[in-house]
């Protein structure tokens, strides 16, 4: 490898480490500090050899950032792994020239020892230096400075590893916010707005916007764009950029055409763009790069165009993009998934009322606009209509009917089924072709010109047209339907489309089949040939029984051949009533039984039941029976029509199972909880026996669900579904009714209160030994659910099915609250919960409309004077009373409310000590931080923003936490704070004493203060316990070189005894008690002009 190359990569390997150029920071001052002290020397460096200078880290005992590379000893000292050694610069050739040598700081004596990276590369040096030569630098002296070399070495990978990790961690709040904002969207619209606009967050372009390529017609299309509100581009007019454009038209067309990446280079407004409109209006509007990513989605080609401000753009870039979209389309394909899933089961439900509703229509006509009611009503379709192909010299389609929002645009249509222009539209084609027909987006195919305007106008942007067969004709009708969304009509809901067209088609067979046959009962002049083929046509078998002495029983006598088709068996093979007995389903044939005495009484009969096929499969039949009499008037017989209804019946069972269970878990849904638990209590309060609702949310699954994925949080959710399925009895009911959240229901729990709420709890431990018995499974580790129950009892004069689900909650409520395993349900809950509900309620009105304060209490030094404060929340309700953290921070806590709250404490805080600063360079402030917060992924985001955004140091920034914070997850713990720490944010623990009792986390965490508290400091000086716990704390944090808060200080005993106990801040009322800022900026005296900044 030559020496450039090897250079080369040495810059490379110091810069993956940030720190050329870089303030100084403690952690390399410490090195230096150790090397000057343990090695007798008055100079000491970390320095770095950048390509064309020296740049000093920390230095110690020189005042000396930099220097040319060309006078470096460490220049040297890089070129080898061992220790660099000039005794006497003055008597060495190469350095008594030197101008550090001749001039300031007169270096005689330097020893350096090389900062070595993992793969070899010699970055930087750890060197002492000396104005006075020295020849006695030994070798233990050279493997301590080796030694501190390699310390530094450790030092920045360190310093690497929080860099990363806090990039990893930002990375993911980003991708949560993507991820969350895609998919609650109301449409995939409003998801790709979402997207473009997270798209410019990414990568700081001014302009985002998606295009989409057309090959069939060699066009692209502009689909939408998000416009930095914030940049320099705000009077540029995107929407005029509407439409398809040929690909020759953009400056990235024919890149985007052949799928490769598009980079404008750097522009200019005098660049000569001309031919490309759309690109000489960015650049005139301050566009000075552009750059294009294709990409696939959904079997289409799309376009990513970035438009920047800048024209030069990290090399980055690049790889940048291609993750956002790498990212992104799993993200759009499942949000495309969803939304052709909801439009596959829209088109579902409307098959299912077809199947009643066709049935209903005598007509062609009626059928024809019960379809289109349908479509409309029950599918949402915009628009649609169905026409018939007329067989005229310009094959002309005739609409018959049509429903929707824009009939006029119907109306006014002039159809061919020719192929000619005006029959080549979707109608035209499926008639012709016989096959569906459909454009994806209108705008853009050139098929659609003839009707493009007035479509576009009408709001439409796809269409598709199915074609059936017209009852007993030859002709084809076809049904068309309209859509704003240019992507519907996806594979499965084309599929289902045809299947409504063939239900329609049926039915119009059926509408025939039953006109023909009624013609043929009043005329008796049908063949038999012609009603067999009728009767095949239609699936429907005709018999005839006659009446057996014994009751109840009737024989075949006749049946129609068409039995073949519907069971596999021939009329001949059916004889005796035996035949039929041991056909029908064991389960239906109780009640079918019933149908001879039925019709004897009624003279008609109508039943449905299940009959076995040849197969052994069973089909599902409408038995339509009539009653026949003989000449005497005596009931002689039956003649009846099977009709197949299994493909109905099918239908009813699927849309039954989408209404009523949970499709991961086969439970019972909030809808079929309802209607059993209305049952139940209507049973209940007309027998007077006991039920009673149990409300379970599991303990601990949010955490598998945030660390492992919705794929394993599925898992757990379908074991644990199982287990306290099998804790109940097989007559009570359990339902998954969201989340992480079940509803059991007992039917009789006893006949008395006691005795329903003692087998309720017995019930409600049982399922908690069920969740608790034995760990999860999921991959290879075992993870530990819980479970937190409530429940109620019924019947109660009031209850509903709403109350007695919220007053189980209530329970549970309480129950998570560590009131007991199982908790039953009493008044006095309810109105707690109230309470709750209405203090959770006054503090999200009270964040959004700003009736949180920050109050301040002084933390003073030994002479009395203020030198910090601790920031505190004060809630201003409506009346103008101020409420104490004692009534809200608890139920923030709990609610999740805490993040935003201590969010905007944060900020409020950093905006403060940017406005006081100037005037106070070395005051600090503290703020509180809750561990829900600290442990919320963006916290570390959020910190790093607030000191950012308000330009404050970040040493004066206190994060106080409490000792309880550090029992769980140490290590998660400790690298937030390292991450923060590195920023030089300060640590402290509050209420020092009163929690976790292990001291480990004293020496291994970044923690700065600690803060005594108040309950030891009230009972000096007259308590001996609290003497020595006081003194126990000072001495520990004396050795520990940590800083003392002492919290609670109220009277000048207080005072004298922590003064005489050595150097610490105090706070309390005896020095202030908590103000409002303006009050605190009041009794300091500050002016606007000397401590607060005129920003």
């Amino acid at each position: 490898m030559s020496l450039s190359e090897t250079e080369t990569r040495r810059q490379d390997a110091l810069a993956r480490y940030e720190v050329v150029d870089t303030p100084a920071e403690e952690g390399f001052n410490r090195f230096v500090h150790i090397a000057a002290q343990a090695l007798g020397m008055p100079i000491a460096l970390v320095s770095f050899i950048a390509s064309d200078r020296q740049w000093a880290k920390a230095r110690h005992g020189i005042d000396l950032e930099w220097s040319l590379r060309e006078h470096a000893f460490c220049d040297h000292t890089i070129r080898s792994d061992s220790v660099f050694i000039i005794s006497d610069a003055r008597q060495d050739e190469r350095f008594r020239d030197n101008p550090l040598v001749v001039g300031p700081p007169h270096v005689r004596f330097y020893a350096g020892a090389p900062i070595i990276t993992a793969d070899g590369y010699r970055i930087g040096a750890m060197c002492v230096l000396s104005t006075e030569p020295c020849k006695g630098f030994d070798a233990g002296k050279q493997r301590l400075l080796s030694d501190l070399a390699q310390s530094v070495m450790t030092e920045l990978e360190l310093r690497r590893a929080h860099r990363e990790q806090s990039k990893i961690v930002a990375d993911l709040a980003f991708w949560n916010r993507v991820s969350d904002a895609i998919a609650s969207s109301p449409d995939f619209d409003t998801a790709l707005d979402h997207t473009l606009s997270y798209c410019a967050e990414r990568t700081g372009a001014a302009l985002c916007f998606l295009t989409a390529y057309h090959p069939t017609q060699g066009m692209i299309e502009y689909v939408k764009g998000h416009l930095d509100p914030f940049g320099g581009l705000r009077g540029l007019d995107v929407s005029k950029w509407s439409g398809a454009y040929p690909v020759g038209y953009l400056s990235f067309g024919a890149s985007l055409a052949g799928g490769l990446v598009s980079d404008s280079d750097p522009l200019r407004e005098t660049d000569p763009v001309h031919d490309f409109p759309l690109l000489h209006d960015l650049v005139r509007a301050g566009i000075r790069r552009q750059m294009v990513y294709p990409f696939d989605l959904a079997k289409r080609r799309f376009g990513l165009v970035l438009d920047f401000e800048t024209p030069v753009i990290d090399d980055a870039m690049g790889c940048l993009v291609r993750e956002f979209i790498g990212r992104l389309i799993p993200l759009l394909m499942g949000r495309l998934r969803e939304d052709a899933l909801e439009n596959a089961n829209r088109t579902l439900r409307m098959i299912h009322a077809s199947s009643d509703a066709f049935a209903q229509a005598d007509t062609p006509d009626a059928l024809f606009t019960l379809a289109c009611k349908l479509a409309v009503d029950v599918g949402l379709y915009d628009t649609c209509w169905i026409g018939l192909a007329q067989d005229d010299a310009a094959r002309s389609i005739r609409i018959v009917a049509s429903a929707g929002q824009d009939r006029d645009y119907v109306r006014q249509l002039r159809l061919s089924w020719a192929d000619t222009p005006a029959g080549r539209g979707p109608s035209g084609t499926s008639i012709r072709e016989g096959r569906i027909a459909g454009w994806s987006d209108i705008r853009i195919d050139p098929r659609y010109e003839p009707w493009r305007d007035k479509a576009a106008a009408a709001g439409f942007r796809a269409s598709v047209s199915i074609p059936f067969r017209t009852a007993g004709k030859p002709g084809i009708g076809t049904f068309t339907l309209y859509s704003a969304n240019p992507i519907a009509f996806g594979e499965e809901e084309r599929r289902l489309l045809e299947e409504l067209t063939t239900n329609l088609t049926k039915a119009l067979q059926d509408i025939a089949t039953r006109q023909e046959r009624d013609a043929a009962l009043m005329a008796r002049s049908m063949s038999e040939q012609r009603i067999e083929r009728l009767l095949t046509a239609s699936a429907t078998v005709l018999y005839a029984l006659a009446f057996e002495p014994a009751p109840g029983h009737a024989t075949p006598t006749e049946i129609s051949r068409n039995i073949l088709d519907m069971l596999g068996y021939a009329p001949e093979e059916i004889h005796g009533p035996e035949w039929w007995q041991s056909h029908v389903h064991p389960d239906d044939l109780p009640q079918a039984s019933l149908g001879i005495a039925r019709v004897r009484d009624a003279g008609h009969y109508t039943h449905r039941y299940r009959i076995r096929h040849r197969n052994g499969n069973y089909r599902w039949i409408r038995d339509e029976m009539t009653l026949q009499r003989d000449a005497q008037g005596q009931p002689a017989g039956v003649a009846g029509v099977w009709i197949d209804i299994t493909a109905h019946r099918t239908a009813e069972e699927e849309i039954y199972r989408l209404a009523h269970l949970d499709p991961l878990t086969g439970l019972p849904n909030r809808r079929l909880l309802n209607e059993r638990l209305g049952v139940m209590l209507s049973e209940a309060r007309r027998t007077g026996a006991r039920g009673a609702v149990l409300f379970i949310d599991l303990d601990r699954f949010k955490k598998i669900n945030d660390m492992l994925g919705h794929t394993a949080g599925d898992a757990a959710l379908t074991e644990a579904a199982r287990r306290l399925r099998l804790a109940i009895r097989a007559t009570d009911t359990i339902a998954r009714i969201g989340g992480d959240e079940f509803v059991v229901l007992l039917g009789s729990a006893g006949a008395t209160i006691e005795d329903a709420a003692s087998h309720a709890t017995m019930v409600g431990r049982k399922m908690i030994d069920a969740m608790t018995g034995q760990p999860i499974s999921i991959g290879e580790r075992d993870y530990h659910l819980g479970a937190s129950i409530g429940f109620t009892l019924f019947p109660k004069p009031a209850d509903t099915i709403d109350t007695l689900i919220r007053e189980a909650d209530t329970a549970m409520y309480q129950a998570k609250a560590g009131n007991g395993d199982v908790v039953m349900f009493q008044p006095a809950m309810h109105q707690s919960i109230m309470v709750r509900h209405t203090i959770e309620d006054e503090i999200r009105a009270a964040l959004k409309t700003g009736q949180f304060e920050l109050w301040l209490q002084d933390q003073v030094d030994d002479d009395g004077m203020p030198v910090a404060a601790e920031s505190l929340a004060r809630l201003r309700k409506s009346d103008g009373r101020i409420a104490s953290p004692a009534e809200f921070i608890g139920i923030a806590e709990s609610s999740g409310l805490i993040i935003p709250l201590g969010r905007w404490l944060l900020r409020e805080a950093c905006s403060i000590l940017s406005r006081i600063a100037p005037g106070r360079p070395g005051f600090g402030l503290s703020v509180n931080i809750s561990p829900r917060q600290f442990r919320d992924p963006a916290f570390v985001g959020d910190v790093l923003a607030a000191i950012d955004d308000f330009g404050i140091p970040p040493d004066r920034l206190t994060l106080e936490i409490t000792e309880n914070l550090l029992i769980n997850d140490t290590l998660a713990i400790g690298q937030v704070m390292e991450t923060l720490a590195g920023r030089g944010i300060r640590f402290s623990v509050d209420d020092f004493g009163t929690g976790y009792s292990s001291l480990h986390y004293l020496r291994h965490l970044p923690i700065h203060e600690i803060k005594i508290d108040r309950g030891f400091v009230t009972h000096v000086p007259h308590d001996i316990s609290s003497i020595a716990i006081v003194e126990a704390i000072l001495a520990m944090a004396h050795r520990l070189d940590l800083d003392v808060v002492a919290e609670g200080v109220e009277t000048e005993d207080h005072v004298a005894f922590l003064r005489s106990r050595g150097r610490m801040r105090m706070q309390g009322y005896f020095f202030a008690e908590p103000m409002n800022f303006t009050s605190w900026q009041d009794r300091h005296a500050i002016t606007r002009r000397s401590l607060v900044s005129e920003s």
